[in-house]
């Protein structure tokens, strides 16, 4: 199991930010066990609640084990108490982040799955509440939606 911090410059955040991933790339044999063929990753991105940031998840929680487990890749970014939507001030374009750029980036990092059907996006709190917009948002690229004690806040 590997639990990697990312620090990458965002394109749309127009700054550095913060990303950790958990990847079950050097899962432990049983002795006399075989090796598999490594297939692209599903992937769940994880979304923190208020006050939260990306080390939440594996600070927090048996994060680990379920990606071990389900043999999936988790990412979980920062989302500076954004509520994860487009904000009026520039720069601050966090729907798009996660949307978009989040998933682009994190696919060519790392050995993650294209397709819909492998591509999940959950969070609590705030991150439910982010999880549900961006879920819905962009539902050509998120296959399945989870928000645990989602915050429902209606903008204007």
């Amino acid at each position: 199991m590997a639990i990697l911090q990312v620090n990458f410059l965002s394109d749309t955040l127009k700054r550095t930010v913060p990303i950790q991933v958990v990847l079950p790339s050097d899962k432990v044999l049983s002795y006399g066990g075989e090796k598999t063929e490594t297939k692209p990753y599903k992937a769940l991105y994880l979304l923190h609640g208020l006050l939260g940031n990306c080390t939440d998840w594996v600070m927090n929680t048996n994060i680990q084990r379920l990606a071990e487990d389900h043999n999936l890749a988790v990412v979980m970014p920062s989302g500076e108490n954004s509520f994860y939507v487009d904000q009026l001030l520039p720069n601050n374009d966090f729907g798009a982040y996660i949307g978009k750029e989040l998933v682009e980036l994190t696919r060519r990092m790392f050995p993650l799955s294209h397709k819909r059907e492998d591509t999940f996006i959950a969070g609590l709190s705030m991150g439910g509440f982010g999880a549900m917009r961006n879920g819905l948002k962009y539902y050509d690229t998120f296959g399945y939606i989870a928000a645990m004690s989602a915050a429902l806040q209606i903008f204007e």
